[in-house]
């Protein structure tokens, strides 16, 4: 079949290569358009539903949203793997997340479906739920200042919200654009009890004026909530419709508005002003309050197009508002990924280069290097042009699996121009006898079958990595495949268009084929160097057990790291999360005098900040939380610059404080659960009876043995002020607990009685006390209730209020709340532990509605580990098969397989010496990329020999072995200086922005190349002399039947 393949490409030369010309235009062109991206989508598919009540708290939250919410409406939808919520003030947050592999779109669809129930299902305290577009794993690509010199807060937001935003978000690839420090227009009746005591005016009275002022209330009690339509006439000769102008349109008209059943208007016993509602979060740049928009992003969406587009609608906006100052700069990833491309791009021009050096100088002739070229980049480009129609987008991993398979891609390509050139160079010696495509047809097909076992053997060594699950998974598996495809790739050019290009261009009768002067100086000194190293194989030995040992020995120096390193990113996150129930005014002055203390440093040159959240914005968290930005000068000392920032943000002790970027802020997202080595998840509805069961719980883990420090893992509380009416003294005064909540609620919180419509805006309209009334916990006693009979009676008499702790945050999992007891192990191992951990929990005498288990996380984390383990022993048992298929020889493959661990060893000490031995992705890629050099180096360099004994003319012995490592000797060195060159420059440029992934693998591979040469050089011959003479037929085995491609013609 191998044979046939290349006999095809031989005889339609010239169409192949037509065809590989077009996939490489073709290729070239998609290439640009391909999405471009920091790192690969690793979300599950997830659904996510924020449901608005400024005013609840927590609890009120969880009770009137969240729990319809989960169980009524969500709970049971299709393909779903588990319901996941918070529930904070104000705010409830839903996380629907499906079974990997559910088509995202199906499942928001089944979501939908299930959401038009909302508005029966939930009581009306709140807006509407609202689904959440689907976002990228890293939504935010850009965030925009607004500042003004002319323009109020307000009339900014109003811009913002009404213009801006709504322009942004027609641009192809934006999900959505939150507002931070939004204030939306209102008009205020802002009541005072104690006025409307004085005028006899009660506060329901001021609503009812107010709401059925307006054409329409959302108020179901009041004429305004039906308002009817304007109609129209019919006259002999035309129809006429009839549209009614509302009058009211600033709060001078509604204050004139008459009070109902009085002589009194509005303004008389209220003030009606234009203000905004209390804030949920704010923004500040260049330490004062202004605007910020978070702009984030669909999922797959090419980031550099999309921030360029939104760009460009901003520019197309600021002519219309010469009042505001857009600033583009405080986070912009398109800039990191700018920064990156150009580096790789120098990177990679410098590469080639150092690439065609080796080739030109081993191969010793332009044509034969321009093939070798033309087939590395063929296949490179081929395995990305597969990735662009998988709709994958072009990323640090997908770069990451490139340069892994980098190594084998050289290879392929240099050993069959390699070997057609040496076999066109013997036929020209022996008079041209043979055809040149005869020639090359043998030439190329005499390697194939050790190069197909080779090929099996490398993809057979990632299978492991499609067996990590989750945000891993994600992650890793855009690596493999793009890894698998550069090496289908490459065998796929060397059967077609090697063949095809070395007919073009290396058959002419008059070519003069040479040898390169190098090639002949290197094999005259290494023939005589390994005739003493197999004439005295104990060195070799020992040079092998000391690889070997220094391998073993630098395994307990290797330390834990990062599976994604840091990217020198220009811009910085600092969090700052101030104790519960921190003012928005306190974090703000907090947070200004960070921002300029940051601005202050040298090589800082923008900070911007948001305080809070913003309405369906991606944090889920309470006014004491705030995130700072800050962009560093590309042309800074980058380190030094971050540890500065460090050292200001370390001078805030009483927060909780954390500088890093946004990239690790999405990673640690997604990868965060339970820091203990088990946790055990309570479930159950009463909060008091959870933590109190919890406690017993904690007690009864106490007593198994190896259970170490067991923790019950409590939400945050903070104060909250708590009004319970009394019964008894509502009696007196005739009202119901309800009327007093509603009052309170009023005068409190605000209550929406309209809206206006005006220039293509809505401006609500709300009656709320004035400012003074709900100052402090003395104002909330003092309110004044109405009662039946006209009358009042404050708050105090007839309810409690008191501040109380209440959570901050109320997590709950799979429909019920849940509190967590974590512990750590010790003297017994995990699965023993959680062995009897099951048992103990089984034996716990739970209340009704309660129970406990150990979280899915260490049982998805026990699944995966050994998924994965035995997927590698899989791969592990699969390669040795391969290797004796390979060789026809259960020792040889043994012998393959021993001695890659001494192969590896150079790269373990360049990870000790350059990465400080951290266990990473790039010391696990450059491993794999040296095991699968060496394994294909070796099984090239055994099946050459077995190759000289049956065609060659070579008895097996010492001779043969010298001769056979000798012909191997410019491929093995050129595979080697090739690879090393080509990722020489990414070690040598530093840790540039582009280059933090690629350049520890590059450092470990270059370490392992430097052994695993070695070791094919000068020990596998020795242990082919030692062990190769066995026969597989003398102890019982068969050959393997596979299709000769080496046969003479």
């Amino acid at each position: 079949m191998i044979r046939s393949i290349v006999g095809s490409s031989l005889k339609f030369q010239f169409l192949v290569i037509t065809v590989a010309v077009a996939l490489m235009v073709f290729g070239v062109t998609q290439f640009r358009r391909m999405p471009v991206d920091v790192l690969p989508e690793f979300s599950p598919p997830f659904v996510e539903i924020q449901t608005e009540a400024l005013g609840l708290s927590a609890e009120e939250v969880e009770q009137m949203i969240t729990v319809p919410m989960e169980q009524d409406l969500l709970a049971g939808v299709a393909w779903l793997d588990v319901i996941r919520s918070e529930s904070v003030p104000g705010l409830s947050s839903v996380l629907v997340y499906f079974e990997p592999g559910t088509d995202l779109y199906r499942a928001r669809q089944m979501v939908t479906e299930r959401m038009s129930q909302a508005a029966v299902g939930l009581p009306h305290v709140s807006k509407p739920p609202t689904m959440i577009q689907p976002l990228s794993s890293q939504s935010r690509f850009m965030i925009v200042g607004l500042s003004s010199q002319e323009l109020s807060l307000i009339e900014m937001s109003v811009l913002a919200h009404w213009t801006i935003a709504p322009q942004l978000m027609g641009v192809p690839g934006v999900a959505h654009v939150a507002i931070w420090g939004n204030r939306d227009r209102q008009l205020q009746v802002q009541v005072d009890p104690e006025q409307l005591q004085e005028a006899g005016i009660t506060l329901d009275q001021v609503v009812a004026t107010t709401g059925n002022a307006l054409w329409v209330s959302p108020l179901s009690f009041l004429e305004a909530s039906t308002p009817g339509t304007g109609g129209f006439i019919d006259t002999p000769n035309q129809r006429l419709n009839v549209w009614h102008v509302l009058p009211i349109s600033s709060a001078d008209d509604l204050a004139r508005v008459p009070v109902e059943g009085t002589s009194l208007l509005l303004g008389d016993v209220a003030e009606v002003v234009e203000d905004h509602p209390l804030l949920i979060g704010d923004a500040l740049i260049n330490e004062s309050p202004n605007l910020l928009l978070v702009i984030e992003k669909l999922p797959g969406v090419n980031t550099l197009e999309v921030t360029r587009d939104v760009e460009a609608e901003l520019a197309a906006l600021q002519p219309g508002m010469p009042g505001i100052l857009f600033d583009a700069t405080l986070f912009r990833p398109a800039t990191f990924i700018e920064m990156a491309l150009a580096n790789i791009g120098r990177t990679l021009v410098l590469a080639a280069l150092l690439v065609a050096l080796v080739l030109g100088v081993f191969l010793y002739g332009w044509r034969t290097a321009l093939v070798s070229l033309v087939a590395i980049v063929v296949s490179l480009f081929a395995a990305l042009f597969v990735l662009y129609l998988r709709g994958e987008t072009l990323n640090s991993m997908v770069l990451a699996g490139l340069v892994i398979a980098l190594g084998l891609v050289i290879d392929d390509a240099i050993v069959d121009v390699e070997r057609i050139t040496q076999r066109l160079r013997q036929n020209s010696q022996q008079g041209s006898l043979r055809s040149a495509p005869a020639v090359i047809l043998e030439a190329a097909g005499e390697t194939r079958n050790a190069i197909f076992f080779a090929t099996l053997i490398t993809l057979l060594a990632i299978l492991p990595v499609f067996f990590v699950e989750g945000v891993n998974g994600g992650l890793f598996r855009p690596l493999a495949v793009s890894y698998v495809l550069a090496v289908l790739a490459a065998m796929v050019v060397a059967l077609t268009i090697t063949p095809a290009l070395s007919m073009v261009f290396l058959s002419k009768a008059n070519l003069e084929i040479r040898e390169s002067p190098v090639v002949s100086r290197l094999q005259g000194g290494y023939e005589r160097n390994l005739t003493k190293a197999v004439s005295s194989p104990a060195l070799a030995n020992i040079a092998i057990v000391v690889l070997a040992l220094a391998a073993i020995v630098a395994v307990p120096f290797l330390r834990q790291g990062k599976a994604v390193p840091t990217f020198q990113d220009p811009y910085l996150m600092v969090r700052f999360e101030g104790a519960p129930g921190t003012s928005n005014s306190e974090m703000n002055r907090i947070v200004s005098r960070v921002s300029g203390e940051l601005r202050s440093i040298s090589g800082v040159s923008n900070v911007g900040a948001h305080v809070g959240r913003a309405v369906f914005g991606d944090q889920v968290v309470n006014v004491n939380s705030s995130e700072l930005w800050v962009s560093i000068d590309p042309k800074a000392d980058y380190d030094a610059t971050v540890a500065a920032i460090q050292d200001v943000v370390n001078g805030y002790p009483g927060l909780d404080r954390e500088v890093r970027t946004y990239t690790q802020q999405t990673l640690n997202q997604a990868q965060t659960g339970p820091s203990h080595d088990i946790t055990v998840r309570l479930y159950g509805e009463e909060h008091a009876v959870l933590r109190a069961e919890a406690e017993k719980m904690r007690q009864t883990l106490a007593g198994v043995s190896g259970v170490a420090d067991p923790r019950v893992i409590l939400p945050v509380d903070e104060p909250t002020v708590e009004i319970e009416v009394d019964l008894d003294s509502a009696q007196r005064y005739g009202v119901k607990p309800g009327d007093v909540r509603r009052s309170a609620a009023i005068l409190l919180s605000g209550m929406h009685a309209g809206s206006l419509f005006e220039e293509q805006k809505i401006l609500g309209v709300v009656v709320w006390s004035t400012p003074e009334t709900r100052h402090s916990l003395s104002d909330i006693r003092n309110l004044l209730i109405d009662t039946p009979g006209g009358g009042h009676v404050r708050l105090d008499e007839v309810a409690d209020v008191r501040v109380v702790a209440s959570p901050t945050v109320i997590k709950r999992e799979a429909v019920s709340a849940y509190l967590d007891i974590g512990f750590n192990v010790e003297g017994r191992s995990v699965s023993a532990v959680a062995s009897d951990v099951n048992a103990a929990i089984k034996n716990f005498a739970f209340p009704l509605e309660y129970h406990a288990e150990v979280v899915n996380d260490y049982k998805t984390r026990q699944a995966a580990q050994q998924g994965i383990l035995i997927a590698g022993i899989v791969a592990v048992f699969g390669i040795f098969l391969l290797l004796q298929a390979a060789f026809r020889s259960w020792r040889l493959a043994l012998v393959a397989l021993v001695t890659l661990p001494a192969a590896l060893a150079g790269g373990l000490m360049a990870d000790l010496l350059g990465n400080g031995g951290a266990i990473s992705l790039g010391l696990l890629a450059g491993c794999l990329t040296v095991a699968g050099i060496a394994l294909r180096n070796i099984i090239m360099l055994f099946s050459h020999y077995q190759y000289l004994e049956e065609h060659g003319g070579e008895d097996f012995g010492p001779a043969l072995v010298v001769r056979g490592a000798r012909e191997r000797l410019s491929p093995t060195l050129m595979t080697a200086l090739a690879t090393g060159l080509a990722l020489l420059p990414f070690v040598l440029f530093g840790n540039i922005p582009g280059h933090e992934i690629v350049r520890p693998i590059a450092m470990v591979t270059i370490g392992g190349l430097v052994t695993s040469t070695w070791l094919n050089l000068f020990a596998m011959p020795a242990l082919y002399l030692r062990f190769g003479a066995s026969r597989e037929a003398d102890l019982g085995f068969q050959r393997a039947d596979f299709p000769a491609v080496a046969a003479d013609d």
